[in-house]
């Protein structure tokens, strides 16, 4: 917890309780992961974190952009396997594959908040070559990292159907 709070920020991390994951169909340690590790609050990733059951998944987060609602997406939990897809929150739509496990996407939006919160490239990553070409570095070793803890989150790096690889493709502009 003090490790996630050092890069998101005192209070941004929310923790479920024993009682908001009791009924949930997942694997033990996916609930403890939820309840001890917790889900950072990340600027343009989650910004608003509620453990909900629907029926076709647990909800855990939502992240939207400054556009229309049908731009606002929520991060949810399959139930049995704890993968992690993320759903138009006007429930129009198809969901898309974010990671294999609760604990690989609390593991992944670990690394890219801690990430971006050490990094001084990202600053200024618009200020020359040199500084733009540091900043692709660190996203690509970010890629490299993410996929070695979930090679499924990466797949073929595709930007248009894997959400990481399109997410910090998109990070910088």
């Amino acid at each position: 917890m003090e490790q996630l709070e050092s890069w998101a920020g005192r209070g941004r991390v929310r923790r479920a309780t024993e009682t908001d994951v009791a009924a949930w169909r997942l694997p033990q340690s996916e609930k403890a992961a939820l309840i001890f590790s917790g889900v950072p609050l990340l600027d343009d990733l989650v910004e608003e974190v509620s453990f909900r059951a629907a029926p076709t998944m647990y909800r855990l987060a939502f992240e939207s952009n400054d556009g229309p609602a049908h731009t606002t997406w929520e991060y949810g939990a399959v139930p049995e396997t704890g993968e992690i897809r993320l759903w138009p929150a006007d429930g129009r739509g198809d969901s898309s594959f974010v990671n294999s496990s609760i604990s690989q996407w609390l593991c992944s939006l670990h690394m890219v908040g801690s990430c971006f919160a050490e990094s001084s490239a990202f600053d200024r990553w618009d200020e020359s070559a040199e500084a733009e070409e540091q900043a692709l570095a660190e996203l690509a070793d970010l890629l490299r990292r993410i996929e070695i803890i979930d090679p499924a989150a990466i797949a073929d790096g595709d930007h248009e159907r894997q959400f990481w690889p399109g997410v910090l493709d998109r990070w910088l502009f």
